[in-house]
């Protein structure tokens, strides 16, 4: 079922979304639904705590910034096949590409021109992740940051491309993974922050388990493949949200998810991973 996109947006009004599936049968899960200037810490702790399945902020990108940069974005040529899965396209290079140390050094090489060249797109807007970036600061008691790995700084701001007829099979993300051996970040939760640019008429919609299994149980599920889950093998999604070009949206990807293939046109992303240390420390963002 599909969140009713004619909903009143209010200060921390959740809409609900009753399932019935194998999994969670009759639960209620939230979907926080705000603007930037209500945007506050609770509703990030939420994703945490697990009160709330996602923060939706409906609009977060003006519509005159939003058009032009979507017509440069749909077909620019700086796009590039995802290395870990070629289906996928993205402008600039994701840390979850890193496997070693040439990788790593790439990643880092790369970050501060990748962010420059998100703002001349946008240009003469302001950039979707530069105003993510100080609206967590300013909403966020101790701040946010770029993270920070060995005394260097991250990229942020990944344009991703999910093409017409490619399925984003449910996952989760985990910053660990892509770790250099003996680093430890000790973080304490991880979260994502989707600005979304362009949706496809047709398909392109957000699933949403509110499942967090650990590495141990989400190798199980992935069986013998590569990457990702068999959706038969978890039941229906908690909740389906159809987002609108752009929103924003704020979840937890250690929580299962995934996004139905695009029907026609390219779904067009901002992704942003955020750090969570507690509420004494900085957020740290990354893509």
């Amino acid at each position: 079922m599909d969140a009713p996109s004619t909903m009143e947006v209010r200060h921390n009004a959740p809409y609900r979304s009753i399932r019935s599936g194998p999994h969670q049968r009759g639960t209620i899960i939230n979907v926080t639904r705000t603007t930037p200037a209500r945007l506050s810490q609770e509703d990030i702790l939420s994703l945490i705590d697990g009160t709330a399945l996602a923060v939706h902020v409906p609009g977060f990108v003006p519509a005159e910034a939003l058009a032009p940069a979507r017509r440069k974005l749909i077909d620019h040529p700086d796009r590039g096949a995802l290395t870990q899965a070629t289906e996928f396209q993205r402008i600039g290079y994701a840390y979850s590409e890193v496997h070693d140390d040439a990788s790593r050094e790439h990643y880092h090489h790369q970050a501060r021109a990748g962010i420059q060249r998100m703002r001349e797109l946008f240009a003469p807007y302001a950039s979707p992740s530069d105003v993510l970036r100080l609206l967590l600061e300013e909403t966020w008691q101790a701040g946010a940051h770029l993270m920070h790995m060995d005394g260097r700084k991250a990229f942020v701001g990944i344009c991703r491309y999910q093409h017409k007829d490619v399925d984003l099979n449910p996952h989760t993300d985990a910053l660990e993974r892509n770790l250099p051996a003996g680093h430890a970040l000790h973080l304490k939760a991880q979260l994502s922050a989707n600005i979304y640019l362009n949706i496809p008429r047709t398909g392109g919609e957000l699933e949403l388990w509110g499942t967090e299994p650990g590495e141990e149980v989400y190798g199980r599920l992935m069986g013998g493949r590569t990457w990702g889950i068999d959706r038969a093998r978890i039941g229906p999604p908690a909740q389906v949200v159809k987002p609108a070009p752009g929103d924003l949206l704020l979840l937890n990807p250690r929580r299962i998810h995934a996004v139905r293939p695009s029907g026609d046109e390219p779904r067009i992303t901002l992704g942003h991973f955020i750090g969570y240390y507690g509420t004494a420390r900085p957020l740290e963002l990354w893509s």
